[in-house]
Order: structure tokens, then sequence, then C-alpha cells
């Protein structure tokens, strides 16, 4: 059977077993889904991380300035910064924000209805996969702000017409973001800045200017468009990157601050904790204590 086959009756099937309740606006019933709110916030506090919030909705989160710590419960928490989109399930509970002292600006739209949970049905979306990547910021920053500003009203048509637009641009993230993600950035750069990013996350020792001429690049050429492209500079980038494998590591394996400077090339402990705490506004022994208990 093709896959529009398998669709259709997988659709079928869910209209028989799961029997979605049709969203009613002022009498009309739409069968797709609707948008129930959007907007854009700058300076935004995010979500606490002291009481992760159950949404009860899908939501998609842009970050247009600024970076922070996204959390889902059970995992460790992520870094994310301009240009990622936080994917919410509706029954996940979850934390995002700035780390402290720090800022970020977002654009939010909070969605619900029948076709994303048949999205979700087929595996297009997946709770493992919501930290997305999703450049350049002003061209999906604006694309988010139109569907945002886009009023439904009463005519069907017109709110077929919003979740469509909505269905069009989560399908280009999911598309444009290949992969985990802690590699989400696939076509979205240039190939050079895909080969030097792999190369400063997998050559911790390589000197920057070394990874430039590799891009064919002098080093200030490199350090400003990679800049423009990723929004970080290549040193930050790197030590961005090693943080988040100090994360990971600490998650899984439970290591100790030496055992993890030595892994990661750090100097002593102190340093890798002094590294750790400015890119996470904690040191690694509350990152420790923020972990689930048990295995």
């Amino acid at each position: 059977m093709d896959t529009m086959g398998k669709s259709m009756k997988i659709l079928g099937a869910m209209s028989r077993s799961l029997k979605p309740r049709p969203i009613r606006s002022n009498g009309n019933e739409l069968f797709l889904g609707k948008i129930s709110m959007a907007g854009v916030l700058r300076e935004s506090a995010g979500v606490s991380f002291g009481s992760m919030r159950v949404l009860g909705s899908y939501a998609l989160v842009y970050l247009t300035a600024g970076e922070g710590r996204f959390q889902v419960r059970g995992q460790p928490p992520l870094h994310c910064r301009a240009g990622d989109l936080l994917v919410i399930f509706p029954e996940i509970a979850h934390a995002y924000g700035p780390e402290k002292g720090g800022h970020w600006s977002e654009i939010y739209v909070v969605f619900e209805g029948p076709v994303f949970d048949l999205w979700r049905h087929l595996g297009i979306l997946r709770p493992e996969r919501s930290l997305l990547r999703l450049l350049p910021v002003r061209r999906h920053a604006a694309a988010l702000q139109k569907m945002a500003a886009m009023r439904g009203g009463d005519d069907p048509a017109r709110q077929l017409a919003r979740i469509c637009e909505l269905q069009s641009f989560l399908a280009l993230a999911l598309t444009k973001s290949p992969g985990s993600e802690r590699e989400p950035h696939g076509g979205a750069w240039p190939d050079w800045v895909s080969a030097a990013a792999v190369r400063l996350e997998s050559a911790r020792g390589t000197p920057l200017e070394t990874v430039a001429r590799g891009a064919g690049l002098s080093y200030e050429s490199f350090r400003k468009k990679f800049r423009a492209i990723t929004g970080v500079s290549p040193a930050r980038y790197r030590n961005r990157m090693v943080i988040d494998l100090a994360r990971k590591m600490l998650y899984e394996e439970r290591l100790s601050n030496k055992e993890l400077a030595d892994r990661l090339g750090f100097c002593d402990e102190f340093h890798f904790s002094r590294r750790f705490r400015e890119a996470t506004g904690m040191t690694p022994g509350a990152f420790r204590r923020s972990l689930p208990k048990g295995p």
C-alpha cells in the first residue's frame, strides 16, 4: 500500500476509534484545528523551572533574540538560542526561559486540533524532536508574525487558511531541521558553516585559526561570517557544544567534575566548573541535583 493509502487508512481508523470532537467557533464546526493564541513577547521570562507547566495544547515558541534553556520533565535541560523553535506537546510538562541575568524574545503560537493529533500519530510530530533549528531568524519571524496577525473570525475559509499556514510553517521547520537536537542545522546553513561547526564540535583542541583556514577564510572574516549566520562566535559555539556534551554526560553517566574535566579537555575540575556555570547559570552540582532521581 502506498503512503497516501496508509495515511487514509489510519485517518479512517482514528475517526472511528478516537472520535475527535469538532472545534466549535460561533456555531461553525471545524474538524482540522484552530490557533487559540499567538503573540510576540520581548524580554520574556519564559516558564518557571521551579513549577513546570502542562499547557493542554500544542504550541510553537520561536526564539528571536537571546538564549537560555528548554527542558521537558524527565530530560536534561537543553541550551537554546535565537533561531531555535520549541515544540510544546499538550500533556508534557516543560519549562523554558533565559539564564539568570540574561534575556530572550519570542514569538508564540498555541494551537490544537485533530490534524495535529494525526501528525503525531503518523510520527511526523514527535516529542523527542521538540527543539528545532530554523534560520534565518528575520525571515521565519516575519512568517510567524504574519500568521499570528491573521484573523479567522467566523469565516471557515479564513480559519482554514490560518491553520494551513501553520501546517506549512511546521512542515518547513521539520524539513529544515533533520536529525537530533545536537545536530539541528541541516540545510539551514551553508556547507562551509556546517563543516566548520562539525569541526568545532569534534576537534576541541584545534585552534580556531586552523578551522578558519579549512573554510578558506582569514580568521577575522571567518569569525564575522560565522557569527552573522549562526548568531554566536566560533569560540562561543564551541564552548556551548562542550557544555551541552557535559550536561548529556552528567545526565547519562553521572560523572564527577574531575572525570568530566579530563574527558572534555579542561585543565582541571575548577576550570570546568567555572565554564559550566558561566554557560548555564548553575554549578555542575546544582545541575546534578536538578536531574530526576532513579535510573
